[in-house]
């Protein structure tokens, strides 16, 4: 059996997710992965703390036994009278399987060693942990539309707003929210006025997202407006 259909039946036998035996190595699942399917090959030091987490030998990790694990697994025999030959091939050949195995592990690290990972390479959210909304208004400019306004806590180059309208059967719209000077403002076309909105505004900066629920029961139709504000 070759290395990753070894991690596969270990891992199986002891009931471990690929999470779980990730976590227990101090690597990705990614990783554990794709050592099981054959895509890529733990180094040394992988392979070591792979061997101790699953209580194997390194021979019996990558598919070999040692000639002392052998002879200890195989009963002596009393008939026997001259000591077995032994086999000057098997730790060359170990050897070799092993230089392998790190040769392949170091080639797959240093193709990936530019590769930064998705969560390292995603910027740090600039959004404070609080996001209010204040001077909320709405105008109905028919049964269809209604215009909106609202200032956010948080403003500035960088950061996106939207404003979402859902309705009492859970449909939801979702606008983007064009802002100026600090404020923002526009219209937004619905399916029907009289209908019980319930309003939210998030911004975003890319690399998180703040929304908070600033009305509730809005209703509109051409010049008839009302709705219950939420204190944000």
């Amino acid at each position: 059996m070759e290395l990753k259909d070894i991690l596969v039946q270990e891992r199986k036998k002891r009931g471990w997710s690929q999470e779980e035996l990730a976590s227990k190595v101090q690597v990705s699942r990614q990783a554990v992965s794709k050592w099981e399917t054959g895509d890529a090959l733990p180094d040394l030091g992988k392979l070591l703390a792979l061997a101790d987490t699953l209580g194997l030998s390194l021979d019996a990790l990558c598919g070999r036994e040692s000639p002392a694990e052998a002879a200890a697994e195989a009963p002596p025999s009393p008939e026997a009278s001259t000591p077995p030959k032994r086999c000057h091939w098997l730790l060359p050949a170990l050897c070799g399987f092993l230089a392998a195995c790190l040769l392949a592990g170091g080639l797959w690290v240093w193709s990936q060693r530019n590769v930064v990972p998705a969560e390292a390479a995603q910027a740090a959210s600039t959004l404070p942990d609080t996001f209010t909304v204040s001077g909320v208004g709405f105008s109905g400019n028919s049964d269809y539309e209604v215009a909106y306004q609202f200032t956010p806590s948080v403003s500035g180059e960088g950061y996106a707003y939207q404003i979402t309208f859902a309705d009492p059967d859970g449909q939801s719209s979702t606008f983007d929210a064009p802002c100026s000077g600090g404020a923002c403002a526009g219209t937004a076309r619905l399916s029907g006025g009289w209908m019980g909105y319930t309003v939210t505004v998030s911004v975003s900066d890319g690399a998180g997202s703040r929304n908070v629920a600033v009305a509730r029961d809005l209703n509109f139709s051409q010049g008839s407006t009302s709705w219950t504000p939420l204190d944000t």
